[in-house]
C-alpha cells in the first residue's frame, strides 16, 4: 500500500512504501504507479493556502491560516489533530458548505475558489457534485423511512426513476448490512445504524470522493466498530475518502496518508508510519502520546 505525493512542479510523485522506502518517479499528476503498474489515474483535489475566519463580536478568529493539502484518487486520507485545528472547516470549505476567505481549492482540476474568489452558485454546485459528505449527527429526515431518506434526493433533485432509485437504495442497504431496516424510521435505529444509513445516503450520489466529519464521535465502541467496518469496505473498494477522525487505530490501519493539522495549518504529512512512529514535529508526538495514554 503506497501513498503518492505531488512533486514540487506538479508533474511527479514521491511514493513511500510501508517499509519506509521511497522512490521519486515522473508520472502525470493524479496517477499512482506501483512496480511499474498504473493503479489509478484521475484528478487530484487540491487545497492551496486556504484561509477561513469567523467574526465573533469584536474578535476575528482565524480557523484556517493558509492550509494546503492534496487528496489523490483511490486513497484514504485521515485528518488528525486537536480540536479547533481547522479539520472540519477544511472539509466544509472543500465541499462548499462554508466559504473560504482566501486561497484556492481545485476539485478534479476545476476551481471551486481561486485566490479567494468564487464563481456563480450553479458553477460551484457542479464542481462539488462529485463529492458526498457524512456528518457527525447523521442528519436523516425523521419523517421518512430509511429507504425514503436514500431516494429523496435522487428522485426529487436528479429526477431518477423511483423504481431505479429504490433498487439502488436496497443494494446500498445490503452493503451496509441494513436491508431489514428499509421501512424503519430513523428514531427506531441505533446510532451506529443511523450512521450507516447516512453513509448509504451519501453513496446514492455516486460520489467519486467521500468526506467524513468525525463519523463515530457520538457512538459507543460497539457502534463505532459497525461504522468503521463499512468504511473499511469502502477503503478496500478504493473509494477516495477524506476522514476527520480521532480513531487512531483505524487511521493507522486504513489510511494511505495522514495529515496532521494544528493552528489552522497542516503541520505534518506522510504515511501512518511516518506520522505515528517518526513524527518530525514534537507537537505531533505529544498529541499522539496523549491520545494513546487515554
Amino acid at each position: 500500500k503506497y501513498a503518492a505525493e505531488n512533486g514540487a512542479d506538479g508533474s511527479g510523485a514521491r511514493r513511500t512504501g510501508k517499509d519506509g522506502a521511497s522512490l521519486t518517479i515522473t508520472v502525470p499528476r493524479g496517477t499512482l504507479v506501483r512496480d511499474g503498474e498504473v493503479l489509478w489515474e484521475g484528478q487530484v483535489q487540491d487545497i492551496e493556502r486556504l484561509e477561513r475566519a469567523y467574526v465573533q463580536g469584536p474578535r476575528r478568529i482565524e480557523v484556517l491560516k493558509g492550509a494546503s493539502a492534496s487528496f489523490f484518487p483511490g486513497e484514504t486520507d485521515a485528518l488528525l489533530g486537536p480540536s479547533g485545528a481547522g479539520k472540519s472547516t477544511m472539509l466544509r470549505c472543500l465541499i462548499n458548505l462554508e466559504k473560504a476567505d482566501g486561497g484556492t481549492a481545485l476539485i478534479q482540476g476545476e476551481p471551486l475558489v481561486e485566490n479567494g474568489k468564487y464563481g456563480k452558485d450553479r458553477q460551484s454546485r457542479q464542481v462539488c457534485a462529485c463529492m458526498g459528505m457524512v456528518f457527525q449527527n447523521f442528519n436523516l429526515f425523521p419523517h421518512m423511512s430509511v429507504l425514503g431518506n436514500l431516494i429523496a434526493s435522487p428522485v426529487t433533485v436528479s429526477k431518477e426513476e423511483r423504481a431505479q432509485a429504490k433498487a439502488r437504495g436496497m443494494e446500498l442497504l445490503e452493503m451496509v448490512g441494513l436491508t431489514d431496516k428499509a421501512d424503519a424510521k430513523p428514531s427506531e435505529l441505533s446510532g451506529g445504524q443511523a450512521q450507516r444509513v447516512a453513509i448509504a445516503r451519501a453513496l446514492m450520489r455516486n460520489p467519486e470522493v467521500l468526506l467524513f466529519d468525525e463519523p463515530t464521535s457520538a457512538l459507543d465502541p460497539q457502534l463505532t466498530a459497525e461504522v468503521l467496518g463499512v468504511m473499511r469496505k469502502l477503503h478496500d473498494q478504493r473509494m477516495t475518502m477524506v476522514i476527520v477522525t480521532h480513531e487512531m487505530g483505524f487511521a493507522r490501519e486504513v489510511a494511505d496518508k495522514i495529515l496532521f493539522m494544528a493552528d489552522g495549518g497542516v503541520l505534518g504529512y506522510g504515511t501512518p508510519e511516518e506520522i505515528f512512529d517518526r513524527p518530525e514535529d514534537p507537537r505531533i508526538k505529544e498529541f499522539i502520546d496523549s491520545i494513546i495514554k487515554v
